[in-house]
């Protein structure tokens, strides 16, 4: 009876560490899609100092998100997402529109394939 009783608490740990894994990652990757949106509004209108700025928040949030996600992932696109939000704030700093709008499609995919990969789909389980 103990073993059983073991086997369920740790299951129950197993599922509530899952749950919180896939709830933090998803909100992350929400959280930083709406930030790229909000950069990519003032970029189109041609707000570069301000876009900038974000940028360079975006990046330092990034940099902190991403010893966490690094922990609980092995993705290949999570060192893509971080070029790629580099990239952001090199071109918008250069005013270079057509080459952010480039990097920014490239993160919002990486995190958006980070987020997918993470729910539990049949095709993710197996």
């Amino acid at each position: 009876m103990k073993r059983i009783i073991i086997a369920v608490i740790l299951f129950s740990i197993c599922s509530v560490g899952a749950v919180m894994e896939v709830f933090f990652v998803s909100r992350s990757v929400n959280t930083y899609l709406e930030e790229i949106e909000e950069i990519n509004r003032y970029v189109k209108k041609d707000e570069f100092v301000t876009a900038a700025d974000k940028c360079a928040e975006l990046e330092k949030q990034w940099n902190k998100t991403l010893r966490i996600i690094d922990a609980v992932l092995i993705h290949d696109y999570v060192d893509q997402i971080s070029i790629s939000v580099a990239q952001m704030r090199s071109y918008v700093e250069n005013n270079s529109p057509d080459m952010y709008f480039s990097s920014s499609e490239t993160a919002k995919k990486a995190l958006e394939s980070i987020r997918d990969s993470e729910y539990p789909y049949l095709e993710n389980i197996l």
